[in-house]
């Protein structure tokens, strides 16, 4: 199982319009994070904690941008049930 399905939180980001050199400054401000990572075409995937991945898919969309990538999609996912989606306070119940 890849370490990012076990991670707290997980970001995909997808830059377009794709272009290398405008994928490379997202690419390399997302490996400046350092965290579990995986790249394709267009997409860049970050794992771990989740104030580290939110920081990192902060900093990966400001740099994408700076670079002139007109759209970044973010997705994010959290691990395990959210309390307020699932258990006893998302229900309204105190």
């Amino acid at each position: 199982m890849p370490g990012y399905e076990r991670a707290e939180l997980s970001a995909e980001l997808k830059v377009e319009p794709y272009q290398e050199e405008l994928f490379e400054a997202a690419k390399r401000a997302a490996g400046e994070s350092g965290l579990a990572r995986e790249a394709g075409p267009e997409t860049i995937v970050l794992a771990g904690g989740r104030r580290e991945v939110l920081e990192a898919t902060v900093k990966t969309v400001e740099a994408a941008l700076a670079a002139g990538v007109h759209t970044v999609e973010v997705r994010v996912e959290a691990e395990g049930d959210a309390p307020r989606f699932g258990g006893e306070r998302g229900r309204g119940r105190t």
